[in-house]
């Protein structure tokens, strides 16, 4: 009895540390959890430098450009005395037309007052022209030439300026931003219509094939 005791005591001690030695190896076999990696969220500023392109800077008017309106009043001022040299040289040259046409005894008789009238009108124009360069020199110019030369370049850096504008507004400016909403309006509201259409045809080709199936008469 005494050695069945024996026994029962050595195998239950056995079975003792058999339990725990494969708890103990099942402990440091087992698979550790595997933590989520997170993706890196882009932060608001970096989704809008992502998303939103950069816009260049509007176009700065020269000081060339900015001076052409104050010349454009010297232009003006100096046209309307050129079309007055014009118009007095356009009568003097149709008395001189008529001085040289006349015949028989008139040529005579009114070309002494025809050539008159020329020789007055020859000295009108001449101060006509001795007005039109002191306009100029009244501007700071010394003569008509030089300014027409400034006025060129000046005229050209305008146009130049106004059309790099018309380019910049077009592109970044208020009226494109306003298109461009436009048309994602529009894109937006076309998936709908073509869901729209789309149920439509659908239902209409329902009731189709439902009248396709349905017998046309009786069959006795």
């Amino acid at each position: 009895m005494s050695a069945v005791a024996v026994l029962a005591m050595l195998i239950s001690k056995m079975l003792q540390k058999t339990r725990e030695l494969s708890a103990k190896f099942f402990d440091t076999e087992q698979i550790q959890p595997q933590m989520p990696v997170q993706e890196s969220v882009p932060q608001p500023l970096e989704m809008e430098t992502q998303t939103k392109p950069k816009i260049p800077p509007k176009p700065v008017m020269s000081a060339e450009a900015a001076a052409y309106p104050k010349l454009f009043k010297i232009y003006t001022e100096l046209k309307r005395q050129n079309e007055i040299i014009f118009e007095t040289e356009k009568e003097r040259n149709a008395w001189e037309l008529e001085r040289d046409d006349l015949k028989g005894i008139a040529r005579f008789t009114k070309k002494g007052e025809l050539q008159s009238k020329i020789d007055r009108k020859n000295e009108e124009i001449d101060i006509l022209k001795i007005g039109l360069s002191g306009i100029a020199k009244r501007y700071g110019y010394q003569n008509v030439q030089e300014f027409y030369r400034i006025y060129n370049k000046t005229h050209s850096a305008y146009v130049d300026y106004k059309e790099q504008e018309a380019n910049w507004e077009k592109c970044y400016g208020k009226n494109s931003q306003s298109q461009d909403k436009k048309s994602v309006l529009e894109r937006l509201k076309n998936p709908s219509q073509k869901t729209e259409n789309y149920q439509q045809q659908k239902k209409s080709k329902v009731k189709a094939e439902g009248r396709g199936n349905r017998p046309v008469g009786n069959y006795i």
